[in-house]
């Protein structure tokens, strides 16, 4: 799969995917594949406003999200897809992504369909709208408030929606960057536990950079998937309604789950 994306060659990826072994997440304890007899629960998320349901195309990549996991397939998914609504997110937060209707898998295998990495297409529409990937919304007293009455899913929810001032070690004149293998990270933290600064307003970043070094603003959910594996999220460090995201969560996030969703769908 790897091989097919460096080669740029997007349907031998779908191919693959249509017949390869699959991860699902589960809930419970680590277990090497899952008895079949129990069946299946189907364990979604929330990414840019759709709901999906994340499989991965190894056990590594699993890992971040879910010790448990059960193997199934493409086709079995077909088989058993409750939801038509429902979106398939193929290894969500890492390189090599997929989001789309779980019956665009053969069309993009046959090359009728182009499927973007979910870092694509986010940067695609900043570039569109350069005046809305410049804008921030006003998040600072939702996440004020919502700290304040320790509101960690309102919180989370808002930081979800929010674009953010991300600080670097120099000016980005291209969004596309952000995709790059050298995107100019300014790192925060200590060596050992390395960070990135997130803030959530000019003013925000301002108080804390009055030199106004540069920075790049985008969606938060882009952030997350792009974030350097092992670096935790620093968000409006220094301030008392802050919070530092793990490294080991920072991925998790992307399949937040708001607080009116169940997170779950049916056993299967």
């Amino acid at each position: 799969m790897a091989r097919a994306l460096t080669d740029a060659d997007r349907a031998g990826f779908f191919r693959i995917l249509a017949t390869a072994d699959l991860y699902l997440p589960q809930v419970g304890p680590p277990r090497a594949g899952a008895d079949e007899a129990r069946g299946q629960t189907f364990i979604t998320g929330e990414f840019a406003g759709q709901t999906v349901l994340p499989v991965f195309t190894s056990v590594e990549g699993l890992a971040a999200f879910s010790g448990a996991y059960t193997t199934t397939s493409y086709t079995e998914l077909r088989q058993k897809w409750p939801t038509p609504q429902w979106w398939l997110a193929v290894n969500p937060g890492y390189p090599i992504d997929a989001y789309l209707p779980v019956e665009a898998v053969e069309a993009a295998a046959r090359g009728e369909l182009e499927i973007q990495t979910a870092g694509e297409a986010i940067v695609d529409a900043m570039a569109d709208d350069p005046e809305a990937a410049s804008a921030l919304l006003d998040t600072d007293e939702a996440l004020r408030a919502a700290a304040a009455r320790a509101d960690t899913a309102g919180y989370v929810d808002r930081l979800l929606d929010a674009r953010v001032v991300v600080p670097t070690a120099r000016k980005v004149a291209d969004p596309q960057e952000i995709l790059e293998e050298g995107f100019p990270w300014l790192m925060a933290g200590v060596p050992d536990a390395p960070a990135i600064e997130v803030f959530t307003s000019a003013e925000m970043f301002a108080a804390a950079h009055p030199d106004q070094g540069p920075s790049v603003t985008l969606p938060f959910v882009l952030l997350a998937g792009v974030c350097p594996q092992g670096h935790a999220l620093s968000v409006n460090p220094g301030i008392p309604w802050g919070i530092e995201v793990p490294a080991d969560q920072v991925r998790s996030l992307l399949l937040w789950q708001p607080r009116d969703g169940s997170g779950e769908g049916a056993d299967r």
